[in-house]
């Protein structure tokens, strides 16, 4: 059986309307004084912004070949996380981690050939933050946005019977 570990949220560092780059190394620093290694692990990040009400989830990323740090900062990420930024109206940008950990509690690295259990948790995540946000800007695994309040049900009790598994 997988097994992941939370942590965050994390307050990605801003400057003006965009994540600040130039924070990356200090970003990291202070991750890693918390939890050791992390950032060289492997597993699901969800960016989200703070407000009132708690986070609202706005993309679900998987990293199978690269480490969360390298992945969470790319470009390509950095850009879905300006289209977000563009989106909201006020709040805090904050990055959630999931690892992946071996059977021995180490954080797992980075593979050639990927990790399949990495993908289904994506998709599992994906499918709850679309709960919360029906605007969530994951594009490859939710090309339609139409669905219905039975589809809605359904993925609530799914979602709910996953957390119980995780619990036990």
């Amino acid at each position: 059986m997988s097994k992941f570990q939370p942590f965050g949220p994390f307050k990605m560092p801003m400057n003006g309307s965009l994540v600040d780059t130039s924070k990356f190394a200090t970003f990291w620093a202070t991750i890693e004084r918390q939890s050791p290694g992390l950032s060289r692990a492997v597993g699901c990040y969800v960016f989200a912004i703070r407000a009132g009400k708690g986070a609202k989830p706005w993309y679900v990323g998987k990293t199978e070949k690269r480490n969360l740090k390298d992945e969470t900062w790319a470009p390509h990420t950095l850009y879905v996380y300006s289209k977000a930024l563009n989106l909201r109206e006020r709040g805090t940008p904050v990055l959630y981690l999931i690892a992946k950990q071996t059977r021995i509690g180490r954080y797992a690295k980075p593979r050639k050939g990927g990790i399949g259990d990495i993908r289904a948790l994506e998709n599992l995540l994906i499918g709850s933050c679309l709960l919360r946000n029906d605007k969530l800007l994951n594009v490859k695994q939710v090309p339609e946005r139409n669905v219905t309040r039975e589809e809605v049900k359904v993925a609530k009790d799914v979602v709910a019977g996953v957390r119980l598994e995780l619990d036990a």
